[in-house]
């Protein structure tokens, strides 16, 4: 577990949290309040969901998707992608986050981890049950570390 890692707080703007992500080249983060208290997690997907067009966010098969893009149903161009951004980039992050995202316990083992890992988060906030407060954070690469490490 990491104890030292970047973080967004809840005053932070969606485009402010998309530079995090960008400067730290992490695919999410974690959210916390003044106090270091857990909010949610950010992560990029919520800045395509915010961008693409709806049937492609709420329409879970690709290969229809595809052919609606190949037959030009969706038109979206990079110019309208950009266009949808700047009408949201001054949002706040608590719009964006996800407060349900799976959070892991100081005292639960990695192999708690190794399942939400599997299951496509690639980072994963530790967070206190009694006071909420974020101390840590495991990702695919401690994982991995452990996992190759000699005994």
């Amino acid at each position: 577990m990491a104890t030292e890692y970047p973080v967004l707080t809840a005053e932070m703007t969606l485009g402010e949290c998309i530079s995090a992500l960008l400067q730290h080249r992490v695919l999410s983060m974690p959210v916390v309040d003044a106090q270091g208290k857990y909010l949610g997690q950010f992560r990029k997907v919520h800045l395509l969901a915010a961008v693409l067009p709806a049937i492609a966010v709420h329409d879970p098969r690709f290969d229809r998707i595809t052919r609606m893009i190949d037959s030009g149903l969706l038109q979206e161009t990079m110019s309208d992608v950009r266009a949808l951004y700047s009408a949201i980039a001054n949002d706040p992050v608590s719009l964006h986050l996800d407060p349900e995202a799976p959070v892991l316990r100081p005292d639960q083992p990695l192999v708690a981890a190794m399942f939400y890992l599997f299951h496509g988060h690639n980072f994963l906030p530790v967070v206190e049950a009694e006071t909420g407060l974020l101390v840590g954070e495991v990702s695919s690469w401690h994982v991995l570390e452990c996992i190759t490490q000699s005994p």
